[in-house]
């Protein structure tokens, strides 16, 4: 029998224990923005999924595997994320990771203004997550687009960060978002960046 792990980068990961092997890996894209990881995994017997809260470190769970869907084989698990994915939007799509790619390719984001500091982040990660997570010191107060404290500049990477969010441009006129300013709250992270603040 066959499950899938998923992982959302940046949100939560699911990672096999003893009794579940992984078999492939597949990348979930809309556009050019990674959203989920898919990992097909083998099961020999009852076991538990661990899945960890990328947002707090001390957040961990075990889940029995009773509660994920089970398929006859690898193909049959496959053919249903397809179905799934097809039907999400034209812009969706699945790419199988090449086996040689390290499943565990990071970003590194370093925050200029606090002397430097420089971490790594899972892809697709949100900025103002990963500064609070790894305390990198980019000031806020709401978290989610409605005060504009977060306001960063994105120093270098401009070229690794998402679309500017219409959240953004109530706060940050044509002119900043063309000196590279953006809100971290609303910025994804697809590759190495350094900010400002």
């Amino acid at each position: 029998m066959y499950i899938v792990l998923t992982s959302r980068p940046g949100q939560y990961r699911s990672e096999p224990t003893p009794g579940i092997t992984p078999v492939e890996t597949h990348d979930y894209f809309y556009g050019a923005r990674h959203v989920a990881a898919f990992v097909i995994a083998r099961l020999d017997g009852q076991s538990r999924v661990k899945i960890v809260d990328e947002t707090d470190s001390s957040g961990a769970n075990l889940v029995p595997t009773k509660f994920f869907e089970k398929y006859e084989s690898a193909g049959e698990a496959v053919a249903s994320l397809e179905s799934l994915v097809r039907h999400d939007h034209a812009k969706s799509r699945l790419s199988r990771r090449d086996p040689e790619t390290p499943a565990s390719h990071r970003v590194q984001i370093t925050f200029i203004t606090n002397g430097g500091k420089t971490v790594e982040a899972p892809p697709n990660s949100n900025l103002l997550r990963v500064s609070l997570r790894e305390k990198g010191g980019i000031p806020f107060k709401c978290g989610g687009g409605l005060c504009g404290t977060c306001r960063c500049r994105v120093e270098a990477g401009r070229e690794h960060t998402d679309d500017v969010k219409q959240k953004e441009r109530r706060h940050l006129s044509p002119e900043d978002l063309a000196n590279g300013y953006r809100m971290a709250c609303q910025t994804f992270i697809n590759g190495d960046v350094s900010v400002s603040w």
